[in-house]
């Protein structure tokens, strides 16, 4: 993943809009081309823009209002595309608690993820979903279908490549005929984490092997391997705070852009660092 930037002022001679242009960029692939060329051209008259004038006729003054890019990544749009989702996810909340879960892969999954994207990510939506609606059809957890809200996120604290998807999940859910709160005393958890990795587990390896047409970095079987006798890592804890809180932590956390402003240490003529 080539790393974004913010449009935050830094102590650098060097514009954000030529920075936004660097040569170094040519060499990201054509997906973070795309995005750059958004942000460099954000505001600019390459997005084209709105003319108005002053209906006063002793006015009669001119305005050029340049379009913006549109882009999630971008640092004046971004906001808006996450401030949007949090208000389509608060339309959506219902009257009940919720709980923050996240399932991630191990790392030595990283190479085969590289050749098969979309393969992969939809497997990992896939054996996370159904690792949570199996576990919310056994009578003794919930025996009902609860609200699901998934987001991809692909990048951890330190900016590697970490694949892992964040869950928010209603704390009760509907059998069919009524509403059915959760089970659980206290409302420490919804399912038991150890219940719930190894569910995730079982499907996303059973996924790997019945797809023949993944095309595999090195050895499958020494992966395969590697991730069989691996304990896999599933997040989950109590509710934090009303349930519009934990959509909010959610929006800031997985809109927000990967590098800002005191993570860029030096822009020269080649290189940013």
């Amino acid at each position: 993943m080539s790393h974004l930037l913010t449009c935050s002022v830094m102590e650098t001679d060097v514009s954000f809009q030529s920075l936004f242009r660097h040569q170094s960029i040519s060499n990201f692939n054509p997906y973070s081309r795309a995005v750059f060329a958004d942000l460099a051209a954000c505001h600019t008259a390459a997005k084209g823009y709105h003319l108005s004038r002053c209906d006063d006729q002793q006015c009669g003054n001119i305005a050029h209002r340049y379009h913006s890019c549109g882009n999630r990544h971008c640092p004046n749009c971004g906001s808006m595309k996450r401030d949007a989702w949090i208000e389509s996810r608060m339309d959506e909340l219902l009257p009940t608690a919720y709980y923050h879960i996240v399932f991630t892969l191990p790392h030595e999954l990283n190479p085969v993820f590289m050749g098969n994207r979309a393969k992969l990510f939809d497997l990992l939506f896939l054996a996370a979903s159904q690792t949570l609606l199996k576990h919310a059809k056994m009578p003794e957890y919930l025996g009902a279908e609860p609200g699901i809200t998934m987001v991809l996120h692909t990048w951890g604290q330190d900016l590697s490549f970490h694949p892992h998807v964040h869950c928010i999940v209603s704390a009760g859910g509907y059998d069919g005929q009524r509403w059915v709160d959760a089970k659980r005393k206290n409302n420490r958890f919804l399912f038991p984490q150890k219940s719930m990795a190894n569910m995730f587990k079982a499907i996303f390896m059973e996924g790997l092997e019945k797809d023949s047409s993944i095309s595999w970095i090195g050895s499958k079987n020494s992966v395969m391997k590697a991730i069989r006798f691996k304990k896999w890592n599933v997040y989950a804890k109590a509710p934090f705070g009303s349930p519009d809180r934990v959509v909010q932590y959610l929006g800031r956390y997985t809109h927000k852009i990967a590098i800002t402003r005191h993570r860029i240490l030096e822009v020269n003529a080649t290189h940013i660092k």
